[in-house]
Parts: C-alpha cells; structure tokens; sequence
C-alpha cells in the first residue's frame, strides 16, 4: 500500500514539474483610461459598449522597423475598427514634437489617433520594451496579446522575404470571435525604448 502511494506522490510531481511556470498566471489587469491624441481629441475606449478590444501599438518616427510596418498597421485597422478593435500609436519620445508626429502620420497614411507619451507614462504602465510593439487589452483592462506584429523581422537587421506568422492579426482576430489568442506573448523586434527617468 505505501508503494502505491509513493507512486502516486511521484506521479503527481512529474505532472507539476511539467506545466510551465506561467501556466494558469493571468497579466495584471491595467486600467485603459482617458487618453488624448495629439490633435487634443479625448479617447475613452473601455467605456464604449461597441468596442471589442484595445490595440496600442508603440512606434517612432525615427525607427526603420516601426516606419516599415505601418502599411499593415493601417490594413489591420481598416479591417478591425468596424469590428469595435481600436487602434492607438503610442510615441514614448520625451523629445517627440506634436507637429512631427503630425507630420509622420501623414505621410504613412496613419489613420489611428496618434498619442505623444513625452513622460513615458504609457510606456511604462504596458512595459513597453521596442518600437514596433503592440498591446492587446479587452475593455475590462486585461492584457490579451503583447509583442510583434508579425515574423517579417527576425532580428534586428534580418528581415524574411514575408511574415510566415501574422501574430496580432490572429489576436484581433480571436478578440472579435470572443476568444484568447493562441499565443499570448510574443518577443518584437526593432527599436529599443529608452525609458528617461
């Protein structure tokens, strides 16, 4: 009888050494709040009963990644913005001038609300890390997705013919089918941000 149990304790830890050590750990729930864009329109997302989910992708102007995406980050909100996604660039520049970005949104056709996080404040409440890098919340403030946009980068300055991973794409897409995306976490590439404290 006592080997049964030894066996039974044994089996029980090899299945617990097993699970992922963030197996079953939910993100911190972040409150989304105000947010004003650069032309000083106030953004309350969460409070809309039409809106799905909250994408904040954090970009530069002066990043070569983040430029090269913005084609599809424009794709991508014209496909889900009617579907109650909603879109936000995020630029964590202290330096950043509201004009410039202006400037650079028209010029890559940026048709999401831009936002100037001058004291980083955004950047660290989502612990942003690079530009391009996007955020997936649902409107109760879980995270849902964080990192690439797709697999197009594999390493700064190694770039694949085409993405063989569209990874916020299939997030937006389980967000309007109700669902978690199948893969939580992924690590983007590009421009690192340099938090100024």
């Amino acid at each position: 009888m006592r080997n049964q149990g030894d066996l039974f304790l044994f089996l029980l830890f090899s299945l617990v050494a097993l699970v992922p050590s963030g197996w079953g750990q939910q993100e911190k729930v972040v409150r989304i709040g105000k947010i004003v864009d650069i032309e000083g329109a106030v953004h309350d997302p969460a409070k809309s009963q039409k809106t799905v989910a909250v994408v904040f992708v954090y970009v530069d102007v002066t990043c070569p990644i983040a430029n090269f995406y913005q084609p599809i980050l424009r794709r991508l909100a014209q496909t889900f913005e009617p579907a109650g996604i909603r879109f936000y660039q995020i630029h964590p520049d202290p330096d950043g001038e509201k004009g410039a970005l202006a400037t650079h949104a028209k010029e890559y056709g940026v048709l999401s609300p831009v936002i100037l996080d001058a004291k980083q404040f955004l950047a660290g409440k989502h612990d942003a890390k690079v530009t391009p890098e996007a955020h997936v919340y649902l409107p109760d403030g879980s995270r849902i997705y964080r990192g690439r946009i797709d697999n197009t980068y594999a390493t700064y300055g190694k770039r694949r013919p085409e993405a063989t991973s569209h990874d916020l794409q299939e997030a937006l897409q389980a967000a309007v089918e109700g669902r978690r995306p199948a893969t939580a976490v992924t690590k983007a590439v590009g421009c690192q941000i340099l938090i100024e404290r």
